[in-house]
């Protein structure tokens, strides 16, 4: 798959309808903040109201599906304000899919954890009980979590390596599983497909195209990496008001990828799976009406 071809031609369907699909992903990044606004709080009142609003913004993302697949599929004219509030409206619909695909990834990322967890503590069980020793001799430093952290590198310099290995290959592994289920809500707006037929198609779909993927992602990676700095020196330098600046650090830095790259990142992965879907579902199709009018 040509990697080049597909931003290329996402560059061109963005000519005419980009400042449309900027508002909606700027009105899509506002409003996806708010559950942000309640995380972090000690308060059991507000950490229920967080837990609630985690489930109801589960299916807010499908508004980028939505929003893409018609510039995709040269329907940019019907392109609204409304497209970015389309998972709240359809939200029993579109729920149970996007559940499975998010415990399939916590699925495996907690099979992963407990893979890591399990090494760590078969090949250095005696490091690991030593912390609450050194817990208790830091309890009254200021620094008290640095000087664990640093007592178990002295004592084991190795112990970093091995952990640094084993989030190397979780990302990857979490990469791969994230690429397996990617189809999952295309197939649900475009097909029609729910829940379990989603990811069996999406992980049938896929195989032999993870790579092509990752491919894609990579090619914004230094745009993702820019972003992502801005927003932790936004953050570093408004921690004095700890709410209110991560929530401007989120804000700003969303606005530069909206106006950077977003756009064509979001819709190169929709034109992405229409190249996979159209040899899949399309073109046997055409191919059987071709035959069915020849015999005709």
């Amino acid at each position: 798959m040509n990697i080049s071809s597909i931003k290329n031609r996402a560059d061109e369907l963005l000519i005419h309808c980009k400042p449309q699909v900027i508002r909606i992903m700027t009105i899509m990044l506002l409003v996806g903040l708010i559950p942000s606004l309640f995380n972090g709080s000690e308060n059991t009142f507000i950490s229920l109201i967080s837990l609630v609003l985690t489930i109801v913004f589960l299916t807010f993302s499908h508004g980028y599906i939505v929003t893409t697949l018609k510039v995709v599929r040269n329907n940019s004219e019907s392109l609204s304000d409304d497209d970015a509030f389309v998972g709240f409206r359809r939200f029993k619909e579109l729920f149970p899919t996007y559940l499975v695909s998010g415990l399939v990834l916590f699925v495996v990322a907690f099979i992963l954890l407990f893979i890591m967890m399990f090494f760590l503590i078969m090949f250095f069980g005696n490091v690991f009980s030593e912390i609450p020793y050194l817990i208790v001799n830091s309890a009254f430093s200021q620094s008290g979590t640095y000087n664990v952290l640093y007592s178990l590198i002295q004592a084991v310099p190795s112990l970093v390596l091995v952990i640094l290995l084993f989030v190397l290959i979780m990302i990857i592994v979490m990469v791969v599983a994230s690429a397996f289920v990617f189809a999952m809500p295309y197939l649900l707006e475009q097909y029609h497909m729910t829940t379990m037929t989603a990811l069996k198609e999406s992980f049938s779909l896929m195989q032999n195209h993870i790579w092509d993927l990752i491919k894609l992602e990579l090619s914004f990676l230094g745009w993702m990496i820019l972003v992502g700095i801005i927003q932790g020196v936004i953050g570093e330098l408004l921690m004095f008001i700890p709410v209110l600046g991560t929530l401007i650090a989120s804000i700003v830095s969303g606005l530069i990828a909206i106006y950077v790259y977003l756009p064509k990142y979001m819709v190169s992965q929709a034109i992405f799976f229409e190249e996979l879907a159209y040899y899949r579902y399309e073109e046997p199709k055409q191919r059987f009406q071709g035959e069915y009018q020849d015999v005709e």
